[in-house]
């Protein structure tokens, strides 16, 4: 099966993402290092699709090849690809959304399971602490979410810690119910933030992959901590 790969160069590193997988993509030095990789990457994606009971497909797929979609070259924001124009279907829209759900119940988990008086310690200094990492996770997504809005965005109030779950939870549900309502018109509209063009499928495609790479950085901190109890 074919799969398109939008490919953003930044000066120090390369990301590949792909529209039809959300939450999916391969970094390297590279343009070229980014797309051999990108076969590895999306099988390991789909096996986490399968155990987490996420089925974008009706039948399975034997064989992955990466097509080169769009490449991009930038220095300071995020490239907006033709492929971010069309409007997501209902379906692109419920595939991103289990990507995300699943994606945040796993950082939940992992916040969870640690000892609540290590979750504010860092093992090391200048890593953070799992609370700083859970709180930019919540803000990045309030700040992705904002970029649906031609209103200029807010400066975003600090969440305390004893209500930093409870944010996280209840704010999901809000950008679900509006992830899923936006109007055919908000769905192709393009929104510009501090010189960044936006769109839903942008969005969708951005804060998938933001909130599953978070999930490693959070594992390997709550290992350092547990040999800290």
């Amino acid at each position: 099966m074919e799969f398109h790969a939008l490919v953003e160069e930044w000066p120090n590193e390369c990301i590949v993402t792909f529209r039809e997988l959300p939450g999916c993509f391969a970094k390297a030095a590279t343009a070229e290092q980014a797309i051999q990789q990108a076969p590895e990457t999306i099988a390991a994606y789909l096996q986490w699709l399968k155990q987490n009971d996420i089925f974008f497909f009706e039948d399975e797929i034997t064989s992955i090849e990466v097509v080169l979609g769009e490449q991009l070259r930038t220095d300071r924001v995020g490239p907006r690809f033709e492929a971010d124009l069309p409007a997501p279907t209902d379906q692109e829209i419920d595939n991103a959304l289990n990507v995300a759900a699943t994606a945040r119940a796993q950082l939940i988990d992992l916040y969870d399971a640690a000892p609540a008086d290590l979750r504010g310690r860092e093992p090391r200094p200048g890593v953070g602490s799992l609370t700083q990492h859970l709180q930019n996770v919540l803000l990045g997504e309030v700040r992705y979410i904002a970029c649906l809005s031609d209103q200029p965005q807010s400066a975003i109030p600090a969440i305390a810690e004893e209500d930093l779950l409870r944010t996280f939870v209840e704010n999901a549900m809000d950008y679900e119910t509006l992830l899923r309502d936006l109007t055919p018109e908000q769905r192709t509209h393009v929104y510009t933030h501090g010189g960044e063009e936006w769109t839903a499928a942008k969005v969708l495609r951005r804060l998938t992959r933001y909130l599953r790479e978070y999930y490693p950085w959070m594992q390997g901190l709550a290992r350092q901590l547990s040999t800290l109890s």
